[in-house]
């Protein structure tokens, strides 16, 4: 996984309304942990949307740039406002180029799956997000799923997923990632058929019915 440069700064205070007038400014406040000391800084909103924005998921791997110091980190959570959706505040999490961490990824098909190309069916992402672990240097941006041979019917399953070494999957081997459904049309055909015979029965049985009135009149 590429880390990113973002620029940050000290940031000196705790107060609510220093936060504020942060970000009002353009500002977001933030706090760096995760070796030692916590420490407080604030970020440009708009080169920090930029950088989610171009991510391919919520997991970013960032290079926080502090003067003429480089701090390894990953973004572990942002708090949004509940209505404009902006940035209020920001956890980066110091990670080491050789620590493990766990980090959920996306999930990306690759290739069009014979059941679709051919057979007219659907491909059915069931699993968009996988639970991985490894350094930050070994993970990718995301997990690519090979699909090109999938049939109706078949069905990709977490232990089908092929990752890079050094990332273990965390997910259950058997969680469905992929499968592949059967074409509507031949749903609707298989009911209109199912509708067919039972109609026919019921006839079938009225006809009996109306047999055995007929004797039972004459008789």
């Amino acid at each position: 996984m590429n880390a990113v440069e973002l620029e940050i700064q000290p940031r000196e205070t705790k107060k609510r309304n220093r936060a504020k007038a942060l970000r009002a400014a353009g500002r977001v406040p933030g706090v760096v942990y995760g070796a030692g000391d916590n420490q407080l800084v604030e970020v440009d909103n708009k080169a920090f949307e930029h950088v989610m924005q171009s991510a391919s998921s919520d997991t970013v791997l960032l290079d926080l740039k502090l003067g003429k110091n480089k701090r390894l980190a990953l973004v572990q959570e942002v708090q949004h406002h509940p209505v404009s959706r902006k940035a209020l505040h920001i956890d980066f999490r110091e990670v080491k180029p050789e620590q493990n961490v766990i980090v959920n990824l996306p999930t990306v098909p690759v290739g069009e799956p014979v059941g679709v190309k051919t057979g007219g069916g659907t491909l059915e992402h069931v699993l968009r997000y996988i639970k991985v672990k490894g350094t930050p240097v070994a993970l990718p941006e995301a997990i690519e799923v090979g699909v090109a041979d999938l049939d109706i019917g078949q069905v990709l399953h977490v232990g089908d997923v092929q990752v890079p070494e050094g990332v273990e999957l965390l997910a259950n081997s058997s969680n469905p990632v992929i499968s592949i459904s059967k074409p509507r049309v031949a749903d609707i055909e298989e009911e209109s058929a199912a509708d067919d015979e039972t109609s026919d029965e019921a006839a079938s049985g009225d006809g009996e019915t109306a047999e055995g009135s007929g004797e039972a009149a004459s008789e």
